[in-house]
């Protein structure tokens, strides 16, 4: 009898198992490596910056304001004006429920950058930016979910520099795209406009006893060369069932 059951036991547990067992094509399976990879973020000669000093956090239309006196608006600020970039920064931080003192300015031809660290704990450093009007303009409002301009390019047009515009504004946030990684990417130029596409994930992570999702999305960015605008489509083309909790 205590066989039988141990038997029983066994094929039941076996059975649970089984079902837990999830069967992926090996697309799907070198995707999710790379999902959980630690290395692994863009593919090689995508745009990012690599600063493990501070993070960089730009200045925005809710930022430089009271908090009483925000509205439901959120897009970053530009200008080629240094003086009233600092300004925005300075009020950044006034607003800020951290103080942080100024230890130093730079600027490239994207934007103007204010290193900022806090003063009680001093690994509290960000790079408080601002983008030049002259290299990008930005439009994209975040709390508008129908609104897919992202701004105005004043920049060369041509494939490498536009490259490395979408690729800048993807890696830094300016985009709004909320998608750990790239798995790939292809640029192409046309009579009228330059044409980006963009293979990401995001994984959404399951509560104990639940699979992760890892969310495949292709991403088309479009620069119009008479308007120079920028937009982007982003549609959702496929789920994987990751690892379990």
């Amino acid at each position: 009898m205590k066989l039988f059951l141990v038997a029983v036991l066994l094929l039941i547990i076996t059975t649970s198992c089984d079902k837990d067992k999830v069967i992926r094509t090996p697309e799907e399976e070198q995707i999710l490596e790379l999902a959980y990879s630690e290395d692994y973020t863009y593919p090689a000669g995508f745009y990012h910056e690599i600063n493990d000093a501070g993070s960089p956090y730009y200045e925005n239309t809710v930022s430089i304001k009271p908090l009483l006196e925000r509205d439901h608006i959120w897009i970053e600020l530009s200008t080629d004006d240094k003086t009233e970039a600092r300004l925005w920064s300075d009020k950044s931080n006034e607003y800020s429920s951290d103080n942080r003192e100024l230890i130093s300015e730079n600027e490239t031809y994207k934007f103007f950058e204010f290193k900022r660290r806090n003063q009680e704990f001093t690994r509290d450093i960000i790079f408080s930016r601002i983008h030049k009007a002259s290299y990008f303009q930005p439009a994209l409002n975040r709390f508008s979910i129908s609104n897919t301009i992202i701004g105005k390019y004043n920049g060369e047009l041509s494939l490498s520099s536009v490259k490395e515009l979408v690729e800048y504004l993807w890696s830094c946030g300016t985009m709004n795209v909320n998608h750990s990684k790239v798995l790939e990417s292809e640029m192409k130029e046309f009579n009228d406009h330059f044409e980006y596409y963009v293979k990401s994930i995001l994984i959404v992570y399951g509560d104990f006893g639940l699979h992760d999702e890892i969310g495949i999305y292709d991403n088309h960015i479009i620069l119009g060369k008479a308007d120079r605008e920028l937009s982007i489509k982003t549609n959702k083309t496929k789920t994987i069932t990751g690892i379990k909790r």
